[in-house]
């Protein structure tokens, strides 16, 4: 019989070997005086190494296992010790040798006690048989190759066998028979066992464009065993709004949210994976989705039955298993990918393997990973007669149910993935991961092996899609959102093979620490309580700890202290989302430490110890809104690769710390001001920073005395390039020394975008306009005011231009821009042409561009906005025609606007008359004193008119069915509002400052004949006295009236009361208003707010004449301010 979990070593004796190696051949160990005990011990583990790789085989074998097993775990638990006491050993060492000091800690007593237990090791090896490995000098990372990588992901929609039970539970979703009665909620189950593909099936429904078209919202949870009700209610919201909602938001105010945003609508729920099974614990949730429409569905999957009789009002759907000829055809397209011809004999070992899986895809997917691209039969034998297959029998109540399948995919991953996989098992279930985060985790314990000359990130990515294809992890695709979840059957092995390394601490659960427990999540509330202090007590050789939780947690400065000064052999730390408001100075401390996350914390101020932190690669700070400044000694961590702060913070740090430039490893530095009269702080500290990525904004450029220092064309992985000078006066020769700066700051032709501001120069460089940045896609010119040209020609990926106060700009010549997609030109006075043709250009703006009378011709164009440009008048209309390779005609002649979508045209007093053919969707008109028609577009949503000398435009307006948004601004001359043609799509109104308007009925239904209007919202109009009479379009909404002076009546006695669709009405700043009409509100209105209505407010107190008609409703604000 098969054990539960095999023990992987060679991955952790390798690095070991590595270290020892290292700290003998820099010499380290002789000034210590134990480099004899580290040469023994490196022979120690080069023989135990040889024998690894069979010992490992072996340990699955029933003869030898258990014994086998007992061995390696005990030489693991050993090596760990030994890599903690060299780990510190040679940071000590460096730390010494850095600061130019004797070391004087001796080591050498820890190292003879550790060999004496290695002795042990090695002489018990002999009791097993062990055969040395033909090929035991390489290593294990050189066996990496013979393991299949991918860049590719699991696509969740690519699922075979489900298409009928997605077809049948749609069908009963949309069926009105499943609405809810009597006040209920439509709740339909999908029960089945782990592993049949619950998740998958629901995702399916929950993408399908059927679904998608009959519900307007769709949500989507994930419950797992915590049915904690703030939790799902917060992620319904999250997930409806795409915002993040704060965790310390109270029960009311998340059900005041889901009430505004999902009360009386029809909408969908999946809550995937739920264990309640007592209706108490569902029936608060239940109530809450009663307020939705009675249209509402609640998808649920689980594994347990009782799941459906407590919350079920449909019939539950149980997911049978897949098809067998189903599961042959998922396995072949797995294991079968890269093979073209499969023989007889794999294809009937792989039938009887895909027998074994017992119809779950999990399983079979998970045994065509494992097979995946080969073609040994001898292999597909070995797995097919594995005795891991019998645990499908056992019945033992002590052990987890794990698949044999699942159990036998993870025995066959070489021991590299083995940890990383296994490591996962800290993450609660259900956990969401981020894959750059968990490698950056990886990295910090020395899991990532090398690969070549590829860095450790590049390597742990594909550790990460390796165990991806293997099916260990699954691509999340929800609303296009790719993220990373472990199946539940999944994580529950990572527990089982992790233990005891391994441990999760949760509320209400009671833990048993092992001495070798090396890295623990902390899933709980309170980090006060007896069993955290445990933690820090007793597991003093933790490398991880972790609070991936969702709950804010108090950290007390003095529990910090002692958790900091007991964890020496600390890697990676998370204090992340806690209420943690300064840092101990013992964080110095933990000299092991690679990674911590202080993100989303209350801190204000790092203490300086922390730069001793020496091994530290991933700081992170994201989110920590009073961090202003980095701690002064930061240019001593030469280890850091990711520091990770907001924008935010780049934008209001006003001084980074000195010597940056030790920071050779560092990824991320958004920012870097030039200081030149500060030592550690001038442009040459960007010198050896060869691996800078993203973005990168140098400042006060002025103050750079060799600019060529900065080395920018040899950061080949940074992405965006901001160089600025500051705004201020400046002479000749400043003109000469900004010219030949930016000469010197030449980037990588790797760069994507270059955005120059304040440049002092008359002219741009060679490199800019001679082909060298092949890969540009944007760029920005700002505030370049010397600059009298621009040519960017020759930059053939550029997709994106911004031009922006170029004050002596005057030419722009002909330039061929073949793949320029957005050109935004402002503050350019002096600019007098543009090139004529822009054949892909799709967004135009052109601002204050005082000397411009013509735009390019762009036939594809269709987002224009035209603001403050005095003389331009020529829209440069015409046709174009395709032509093929031979300048032959293709197709008909295309007009050049008439693709224009959006159209703002703003005081832009030359402008006759709008294009002739143009068809827009969107059209606002500001100030264009000329313009006297609208174009007639079937196709016209949203039109826009203010600052109109008369209502002459106004009445221009076309008859169409497809507006349903129009806006009236500061028409002069508007007495009366007209009645308007036939707009049966109106659905907003917008009326304001209006000064003239004294009237909403120039003749009778002007305003009621829009039957369809549903908001009505009236401003700043001081001359207007009344509502119409005859009253206002019945299918109102909301009514909104603000800042008209004038305005003493509401209208008729029936004017509001017989809108029986009004929810929402404000009323602001009008203060001769007394009363409602006579007849009082609807009944349908749930909101009111009456602001600076100082009469009215005075009727509607408890004691006025108006209260009893406004007391039916349930939103009422009503207040003097």
């Amino acid at each position: 019989m098969a054990e539960i979990a095999s023990i992987f070593v060679s991955p952790i004796v390798s690095k070991l070997t590595e270290t020892v190696a290292t700290l003998i051949n820099e010499e380290f160990a002789a000034i210590k005086g134990a480099k004899k005990e580290l040469e023994k011990l490196s022979s120690n583990l080069i023989t135990i190494a040889a024998v690894l790789e069979d010992a490992e085989k072996k340990q699955m074998d029933a003869a030898c296992g258990r014994s086998l097993k007992a061995w390696l775990s005990k030489l693991k638990d050993i090596a760990f010790d030994v890599e903690d006491i060299l780990d510190s050993f040679a940071t000590e060492a460096h730390l010494s040798k850095v600061r130019r000091i004797p070391f004087r800690i001796r080591m050498a007593p820890e190292i003879k006690q550790i060999l004496t237990k290695f002795d042990l090791i090695a002489k018990e090896k002999s009791n097993f048989g062990l055969s040395v490995s033909s090929d035991a000098a390489r290593s294990d990372s050189e066996s990496q190759n013979h393991f299949p990588l991918t860049n590719s992901f699991v696509d969740t929609t690519d699922v075979l066998g489900r298409d009928s039970d997605k077809d049948k539970l749609i069908d009963q979703m949309l069926s009105n028979e499943s609405d809810s009665r009597e006040g209920g909620v439509s709740v339909i189950p999908i029960t089945g066992m782990g592993g049949l593909g619950k998740t998958t099936l629901a995702q399916l429904i929950f993408n399908d464009e059927r679904v998608k078209k009959h519900f307007e919202y769709r949500m989507w949870v994930c419950v797992t065993i915590d049915f904690n009700l703030q939790r799902i209610l917060r992620g319904i919201i999250e997930f409806h709004t795409q915002m993040e909602v704060s965790k310390n938001l109270s029960m009311d105010s998340l059900l005041t949210r889901f009430k505004d945003i999902l009360a009386g609508k029809d909408f969908l729920l999946v809550l995937d994976d739920v264990w309640v099974d007592n209706y108490q614990d569902w029936e608060p949730l239940g109530n809450i989705l009663k307020l939705g429409g009675k249209g509402t569905r609640v998808l649920v999957t689980s594994r347990s039955t009782k799941v459906s009789d407590s919350m079920a009002t449909q019939t539950p759907y149980t997911l049978q298993d897949l098809p067998q000829q189903e599961c042959w055809s998922l396995f072949k397209k797995i294991a079968f990918k890269d093979i073209k011809n499969m023989s007889s004999e794999l294809e009937s070992i792989g039938r009887e393997v895909v027998g074994k899986c017992n119809g779950l895809p999990l399983a079979v997917k998970a045994m065509g990973g494992l097979l995946r691209g080969n073609v040994d039969v001898d292999k597909w034998k070995g797995i097919l007669r594995d005795s891991i297959w019998e645990l499908e029998d056992e019945k033992s109540l002590n052990k987890p149910k794990i698949l044999p399948a699942l159990k036998l995919s993870y025995d066959h991953l070489p021991s590299y993935l083995k940890q990383c996989y296994s490591y996962c098992s800290i993450f609660p279930k259900a956990y969401v991961f981020d894959r750059k985060e968990l490698v950056k985790l990886w990295m910090a314990q020395a899991f990532i092996q090398p690969r070549g000359q590829k860095s450790a990130e590049e390597t742990g990515r594909e550790y990460f899609d390796e165990l991806l294809t293997r099916s260990f992890f699954q691509t999340l695709d929800i609303d296009n959102k790719e993220r990373y979840r472990m199946h539940d059957l999944i994580h529950e092995l990572a527990v089982s093979v992790s233990s005891p390394q391994c441990c999760q601490v949760m509320d209400h659960k009671s833990c048993v620490f092992a001495q070798q427990c090396r890295h623990v999540s902390l899933l709980c509330q309170d980090l006060e309580s007896p069993t955290c202090k445990q933690v820090f007590k007793t597991c003093n050789k933790l490398r991880t700890l972790l609070l991936p939780s969702e709950y804010l947690k108090s950290l007390g400065g003095q529990t910090l202290d002692q958790m900091f000064r007991s964890l020496k052999y600390i890697r990676a730390l998370d204090l992340s989302s806690s209420l943690l408001t300064e840092l101990p100075d013992s964080v110095g401390e933990l000299k092991l430490l690679r990674y911590l996350d202080l993100s989303r914390t209350e801190i204000k101020k790092l203490p300086n110890s922390v730069c001793k932190l020496w091994n530290l690669q991933t700081l992170k700070l994201l989110g920590c809104l009073w961090l202003f400044e980095l701690p002064k000694d930061l240019g001593k961590m030469v280890n850091l690769i990711y520091l990770e702060l907001d924008d935010m913070f780049w934008f209001k740090c006003r001084e980074l710390p000195p010597r940056m430039g030790n920071l050779t490893r560092l990824q991320n530095l958004h920012a870097f001001r030039v200081l030149s009269s500060t030592p550690g702080r001038g442009i040459g500290e960007l010198k050896d920073m060869a691996d800078l990525t993203g973005k990168l904004h140098i400042s006060n450029l002025e103050n750079a005395v060799n600019a060529a220092e900065a080395k920018l064309n040899q950061k080949e992985s940074l992405q965006m390039l901001l160089l600025e000078w500051t705004d201020k006066d400046f002479n000749q020769e400043d003109e000469i020394r900004a010219e030949r700066d930016l000469n010197h700051l030449q980037p990588h032709s790797n760069l994507k975008g270059l955005a120059l501001h304040h440049f002092k120069g008359s002219n741009f460089p060679s490199w800019m306009t001679s082909g060298l940045l092949q890969n540009l896609r944007t760029l920005t010119l700002s505030h370049c005011i010397k600059c009298t040209t621009i040519s960017v020609g020759q930059l053939p990926r550029l997709r994106e231009l911004c031009i922006k106060g170029m004050l002596e700009l005057e030419e722009w010549p002909e330039d061929q821009c073949p793949t320029l997609n957005r050109l935004q030109i402002s503050t350019c006075p002096k600019l007098r042409k543009v090139p004529n043709l822009m054949l892909n250009l799709t967004v135009l703006k052109i601002k204050k561009c005082d000397s411009l009378k013509a735009l390019p011709m762009a036939p594809y164009l269709m987002f224009l906005i035209l603001i403050d440009n005095l003389v331009l008048e020529d829209w440069h209309e015409g046709t174009l025609t395709a032509v093929d390779e031979q300048r032959n005609p293709v197709g008909q002649p295309r007009p050049s606007l008439i693709g224009v979508l959006e159209l703002k045209l703003q005081n832009c007093p030359n402008i006759q008359a709008l294009p002739r053919i143009f068809f827009p969707q969107k059209l606002e008109i500001r100030g264009c004193v000329q313009v006297a028609a609208l174009p007639v577009s079937q196709r016209l949503q949203h039109l826009a008119l203010e600052m109109c000398s008369s209502d002459a435009l106004l009445r221009e307006i076309p008859s169409t069915n497809s507006l349903y948004s129009l806006v009236i601004s500061k028409i002069s001359n508007l007495n009366s509002f007209p009645k308007l043609p036939h707009l049966p799509g109106l659905k907003s109104l917008y009326i304001s400052e209006c000064e003239d308007l004294s009237s909403l009925s120039e003749e009778e239904g002007s305003l009621k004949s829009l039957s369809s209007l549903q908001l009505l919202s009236i401003r700043g109009c001081p001359k207007l006295e009344a509502l119409p009479d005859e009253g206002l379009p019945t299918a109102l909404e909301g009514l909104m009236i603000g800042s008209c002076s004038s305005l003493s009546s509401l209208g008729s006695k029936q004017t509001l009361k017989s809108l029986h669709s009004l929810t929402d009405m404000y009323l602001e700043d009008c203060p001769l208003i007394q009363s409602f009409p006579e007849d009082g509100l609807p009944s349908s209105l749930k909101h009111l707010e009456i602001r600076g209505c100082p009469l009215l407010i005075e009727q509607c107190q408890e004691e006025g004449g108006e209260r009893p008609k406004i007391s039916h409703v349930t939103d009422l604000k009503i207040g003097s301010i």
